[in-house]
């Protein structure tokens, strides 16, 4: 915010400083109104919002106390500086108690008032940004925002919500790119602790020799290089959350400093003596089966059962088809600025490819690939994606394929290619839906005798996707 954008209200019966102020400050670049009396400030408050407010303390009518506890009630968020004689000291000392942010003596000298015009236009300035942060990333982690129509997400925002308020331990399991870490931060921003630290761990890339220091901190001579104490990432969250992502890479000597933490709160930095208290939530992560790792020992099976409290699975893209082509259409919103021209859409058979691929990725697959596609799309609308960009060559099956394909008469070929997209999405839908013809139906925006219809065709055993 430059200091033209931010409003100050300058409030005195001596007409000679609110003039002289008022000079000073706009030569200074400041957006600077008036008021004579604490009565025309609450008319101009009632109408017009201010961001620093510099008000005598001392008027004839209503005084700087009940002007500063009216501006509290009209605008909180409002810094107020008192301007007052060396008498009433002990009276702008009251008003800073009621909120006032400081106060200065008359006659001011410039430079005095400049500079806490200053600190505090900085300080208003920084605390916006701060809001404007935090309510971003509320915004972010909030699942109302999220674009999903599936039944499988819905199940998932439903435990969020639930496990949000709570204290308890969450274990989030999925595959690469499902979005954990947006999970661990819904369930932050939604609890108790939205106002305090929100730490991620990645436990992946953090060699093994540097993640127990990174989490627990170190004492001033450690280990060769431990200059200084450093606090690890539980005290830098403390009263928050640590979301710690690919939890199955924690070797086991951290393990069992972390099953420490779940247990008693309590750590002790690497070198050190002192049992340090940490008030933190964990949110755990990882697309590893973990009780599998128990079973042959790469991972603590009392950790496990601690970090296992309440789990929640994200479900693959390729389980959510259903989602993705509203998630095409959000993403091509949210990064149509990489693109020098506006991009409407995507043509249909680039929707009927994502419906078809495998999504090894995920949503950050996807993500990534339409980010791509909007680099390169000349037109108004994304004709291809490059999924060949994923593995940078063809195998030679589809090289065998291809081969094959291209001595077929092109209207046999086209058919083959729409029966084969046709069975698969079929499939799919029915596995969703667990069989359930008549949501197959509904999904698939056809009526039932066509669904049969197609069954029989491709001879679909309908009875192995019930239970």
């Amino acid at each position: 915010m430059t200091q033209m954008q931010l409003p100050i209200l300058i409030v005195d019966d001596d007409k000679a400083f609110r003039v002289a102020t008022m000079a000073l400050l706009r030569d200074e670049g400041y957006n600077v109104r008036l008021a004579k009396n604490a009565d025309e400030a609450k008319l101009v408050i009632e109408s017009e919002k201010f961001d620093l407010i510099v008000t005598d303390l001392v008027m004839e009518g209503t005084n700087g106390i009940e002007l500063l506890q009216f501006i509290k009630r009209k605008l909180p968020e409002a810094t107020v500086i008192m301007v007052t004689g060396f008498g009433s000291i002990q009276t702008a000392v009251e008003a800073m108690q009621h909120g006032a942010y400081d106060y200065l003596l008359k006659p001011c000298n410039n430079e005095e008032l400049l500079i806490k015009i200053r600190r505090a236009v900085d300080e208003r300035s920084r605390s916006k940004e701060l809001e404007r942060l935090r309510s971003m990333l509320v915004s972010e982690a909030n699942f109302s925002n999220i674009i999903s129509r599936n039944e499988k997400m819905k199940q998932v925002f439903k435990l969020v919500q639930q496990v949000a308020e709570t204290d308890v331990t969450v274990l989030v399991l999925g595959e690469t790119g499902t979005g954990k870490e947006l999970v661990a931060k819904a369930i932050h921003f939604n609890s108790q602790r939205r106002d305090m630290p929100f730490i991620a761990v990645q436990c992946s890339a953090i060699p093994e020799s540097l993640l127990e220091s990174e989490l627990f901190g170190y004492e001033k001579g450690a280990f060769t290089g431990a200059t200084r104490q450093y606090c690890g990432k539980f005290e830098e969250a403390n009263g928050g959350t640590v979301f710690l992502d690919e939890i199955a890479d924690i070797p086991l000597n951290v393990q069992t400093k972390l099953l420490r933490v779940l247990q008693e709160k309590q750590f002790n930095r690497l070198g050190g003596n002192v049992s340090l208290k940490v008030d933190v939530r964990i949110v755990a992560a990882t697309h590893r089966n973990l009780e599998g790792m128990v079973a042959e020992g790469k991972f603590r099976e009392d950790l496990f059962y601690r970090l296992n409290v309440f789990p929640i699975h994200l479900p693959p893209l390729r389980d959510r088809l259903d989602d993705i082509p509203l998630l095409a259409e959000h993403l091509l919103v949210k990064h149509q600025s990489l693109s020098r021209h506006q991009i409407k859409g995507f043509a249909p058979s680039v929707i009927h490819d994502m419906m078809n691929y495998d999504w090894r990725g995920n949503v950050r697959e996807l993500e990534n690939l339409i980010k791509r596609a909007i680099i390169t799309t000349e037109g108004e609308c994304i004709t291809a994606l490059d999924f060949a960009a994923r593995s940078g060559m063809a195998s030679n099956k589809d090289i065998l394929e291809s081969a094959a394909e291209t001595r077929l008469p092109y209207k046999e070929y086209l058919d083959n290619i729409v029966r084969d997209a046709e069975q698969k999405y079929l499939v799919r839908v029915l596995k969703e839906c667990k069989g359930n013809l008549n949501q197959v139906a509904r999904i698939m925006d056809v009526d039932r005798k066509t669904i049969y219809r197609k069954i029989e065709d491709y001879k679909i055993d309908v009875a192995q996707f019930k239970g």
